[in-house]
């Protein structure tokens, strides 16, 4: 009953002179269906951003650990043939073991995150939001004098269906939107330099630094280890 009440105001209501929203914000102050238009069209975006952000990270897990696995493996070979007689075996067969363990732990909790599964599930989301995008873009465009009635009743349809798809779905985290925002500059020009850096760190971070890290300090440590006298 409410949201009946609100989509009749937000229609009925006359355009602002002056707006107290700047930047993407000022949707706020436009029809509801204006409203919904932004939010299907942002949410959607921000959806297949996480799709790739969860893809990415599901391939560097795999690529580091199985990087990690073959260090591993390298390293406990040095015991087996003594390539050098000067390292000390007994501390490299402890690392190993303890790195084993830890490989152990990293690659359970990188399974239990389902990164692959979870990207598929944002994917499907977004293009749900995109079939109803079109659906909105072409009422707009086909519809231009519908009464207020046929408004209405589209506006709670498409706006309960949006909800009902938000239902079904994670949601996706604030530097997916962020991230969205970066790729439609053009849409939101209000983003400032130190913020579209600031953007793209945490982005790598997420991506791509914790299993680099794993990539090149592991080989650090076990070279640091074997020169040990």
């Amino acid at each position: 009953m409410y949201i009946w009440l609100y989509i009749i105001s937000q229609m009925s209501e006359k355009p602002f002179t002056k707006t107290i929203f700047t930047g993407h914000k000022e949707y706020l102050e436009k029809s509801f269906l204006e409203e919904l238009n932004y939010k299907i069209w942002s949410t959607k975006g921000a959806r297949f951003e996480a799709d790739k952000r969860l893809t990415i990270i599901a391939k560097m897990s795999n690529i580091s650990l199985s990087i990690l696995s073959a260090y591993l493996i390298i390293a406990s070979l040095i015991s087996v043939y003594n390539i050098h007689s000067d390292i000390k075996i007994e501390l490299i067969n402890y690392v190993v073991t303890a790195l084993s363990i830890i490989l152990l732990v990293l690659s359970q909790y990188e399974n239990s995150q389902n990164y692959s599964l979870r990207a598929k599930d944002f994917h499907n989301c977004g293009l749900e939001l995109s079939s109803l995008y079109n659906q909105l873009r072409l009422f707009k465009t086909l519809s231009p004098n519908s009464s207020e009635i046929e408004k209405k009743e589209f506006a709670i349809k498409l706006s309960q269906d949006y909800q009902n798809i938000l239902a079904k779905y994670e949601n996706h985290l604030s530097i997916d939107y962020n991230n969205f925002k970066l790729a439609h500059q053009e849409y939101f020009k209000n983003v400032k330099q130190d913020e579209r850096f600031l953007i793209k760190f945490k982005s790598f971070r997420l991506r791509y630094f914790w299993y680099s890290l794993i990539i090149i300090i592991t080989p650090i440590i076990i070279i640091c280890l074997s020169l040990v006298k």
